[in-house]
């Protein structure tokens, strides 16, 4: 193994685990990955910014562009009074809104399609009484599994379809990828309409149309001990046992009391660290046992941290920059087990829900300058567009990349160019909307893959499992892409999986004598089947905060669903590669 080879391995391992650990931001992890590869030469300086003018990351923006396009239309509120006016019982929801998904989903990437449908989901479910967490899930499955029937399904997939080019010299038709990715998808939505009543029954029933209550209940917040609460003197577990909530500190006089938790005694004035049912802070807070927070002129909004967010990774003292005067956040929930430090001091990260309480034209603001989604039935008012105008453009650039009579960026560049000069899409308040992570991440990454093939170690790796894989059975060796890839992406974002692994597909194919177009397909496939963890994927991470899940509630529904599509893709495989 040469010096380029090493290094670039240990790159790549070095990025796997900084994205495991999400302890970093992707695109910051990203570009330290791309430098460390310039620096040690294992990426030449004419490559560095080839990413930047890759057809995947043009056409990915050309994608968030038109969906922040189409997103500003009430096509989709229409959808949900239709629901509520046709469909009474939580499986015939459950069915429509994951069979929407997929569908949005297999025209623009899947982040886009849930930030689309979740505001929908939680209005259906609102209304009918149904509890969100039943349904935002599999919805967010759903979205997944429409992703793998596109070539602009998800990111991934463009990923895959350069190497396609590089290999074979022809791009992926907009639909090949439905070859594999349709039966899986109504295999999937099938196992979520089924089982997902029974793996998240603890999240109560059908409620008979009465309200349900919409994102999670458990908060962190800070509360002081005032005058008179029945808390001065007590210790902290008489605390917990007779507020019901989890202490996790204590400050007095502006310093943290550290002792055993044993021999802490409550003081008059000392704020604590608090966490449980928002509810039930507010009842203490209302009899006088807790310090009260006034929320203004109505209860405070709760707001869920999207992939784009300007908040990811900030503090929750940092947020006062962009609320201003009128709008404070008084409580969090957060998808991190660990609590430390004064409220203030907590991070933010992708799917964490805050509680903001404050002047309503403030939160609002709030939310659409940093990309936040309102918990609420009721979505911010948004101009009134012509919705069907805006289907049209987009379909017409759908039918001209499907029928291959122009590429997706050309085509889909032609929708962005029609929807600003039709009015459909205020270029300069778009561009401020893309999701610049993803962007940069995905150029940044893009270099990487190319090097793991320029400097030989694709090949060194391809020689490896081909070595233990039997030579004579193309079925094997894409299977086990397959799954290497279905290894891979629950721990890290599909994008990655995907740019590490189409160059060893590509090695594998001309070591064992394995048609490429399978094996590349089978790693745009398993990089999108992530169903296992909440990290994952930012789908995943954005309806863990906001359904109130567990980590375990994810392997609960995902690992059957992966089993299920994996058989699914072995039989497609298998047909694919016998004609």
């Amino acid at each position: 193994m040469s010096f380029e080879q090493g290094a670039i391995v240990a790159i790549l391992l070095a990025m796997l685990f900084a994205f495991a650990t999400e302890r970093f931001r992707v695109e910051i992890v990203a570009m330290c990955g791309l430098a460390a590869g310039f620096a040690s030469g294992a990426v030449p300086v004419t490559s560095v910014f080839a990413g930047f003018a890759s057809p995947a990351v043009v056409t990915v923006i050309e994608i968030l562009l038109v969906v922040a396009a189409l997103a500003d239309t009430h096509t989709l509120d229409r959808f949900a009074r239709g629901i509520v006016a046709r469909l009474r019982s939580e499986t015939g929801v459950l069915l429509f809104l994951c069979l929407a998904g997929a569908g949005v989903s297999v025209f623009m990437n899947n982040i886009g399609a849930l930030a689309l449908m979740f505001p929908i989901a939680l209005s259906v479910c609102a209304r009918l009484g149904i509890a969100p967490a039943r349904v935002l899930m599999p919805l967010s499955f759903a979205t997944l599994l429409g992703g793998l029937c596109s070539l602009t399904g998800t990111p991934a997939n463009l990923v895959v379809n350069e190497w396609m080019v590089s290999e074979t010299g022809r791009s992926l038709g907009y639909f090949e990828l439905a070859i594999v990715g349709g039966p899986l998808a109504l295999i999937g939505i099938a196992w979520l309409v089924v089982g997902s009543p029974r793996v998240l029954a603890r999240f109560g029933g059908d409620g008979g149309g009465q309200a349900i209550e919409v994102g999670p209940t458990d908060f962190v917040a800070e509360r002081s001990l005032p005058p008179g609460s029945p808390f001065v003197g007590v210790s902290l577990a008489a605390f917990e046992r007779k507020s019901g909530l989890t202490l996790h500190g204590v400050v007095r006089n502006g310093a943290h009391v550290f002792a055993r938790r044993q021999n802490i005694v409550l003081a008059l004035g000392d704020t604590l660290l608090v966490e449980g049912h928002i509810g039930r802070i507010d009842e203490l807070a209302d009899d006088g046992a807790l310090s009260h927070i006034d929320s203004g002129e109505a209860e405070p909004l709760e707001l869920v941290v999207m992939p784009e967010s300007l908040l990811l990774g900030s503090r929750v003292e940092d947020i006062a920059a962009y609320a201003g005067p009128d709008a404070r956040v008084v409580a969090l929930a957060s998808r991190r087990g660990r609590i430390e430090g004064r409220f203030a001091d907590l991070h933010i990260s992708m799917g964490d829900v805050i509680a903001v309480s404050g002047d309503r034209a403030a939160i609002r603001q709030l939310a659409a300058e940093c990309g936040l989604l309102a918990l609420s039935p009721r979505r911010i008012a948004r101009r009134g567009r012509n919705a069907l105008g805006g289907v049209a453009i987009f379909g017409v650039g759908v039918v001209l990349t499907a029928l291959e009579l122009l590429p997706a960026q050309i085509a889909f560049g032609g929708v962005v160019l029609a929807f600003a000069l039709s009015g459909q899409l205020n270029l300069r308040t778009a561009l401020q909307d893309v999701n610049w992570g993803i962007v940069i991440l995905l150029a940044c990454m893009i270099p990487l893959g190319i090097a793991v093939e320029e400097t030989g170690t694709a090949h060194l790796i391809a020689d490896g499992l081909a070595d233990v894989l039997p030579l004579g059975e193309p079925l094997v060796v894409v299977l086990a892409i397959l799954m290497l890839a279905v290894v891979i992406t629950p721990f890290v974002d599909n994008v990655s999986t995907a740019v590490v692994l189409s160059p060893i597909a590509a090695g594998l194919a001309s070591r064992t004598g394995t048609p490429v177009e399978p094996l590349l397909m089978a790693v745009a496939v398993g990089a999108s089947l992530d169903f296992l963890t909440p990290f994952g994927h930012h789908n995943n991470a954005v309806v863990m905060g906001a359904g109130g899940y567990r980590f375990m509630d994810f392997p609960r529904l995902g690992l059957p669903l992966t089993a299920l599509c994996l058989v699914g893709a072995g039989s497609a495989f298998a047909l694919i590669l016998m004609t």
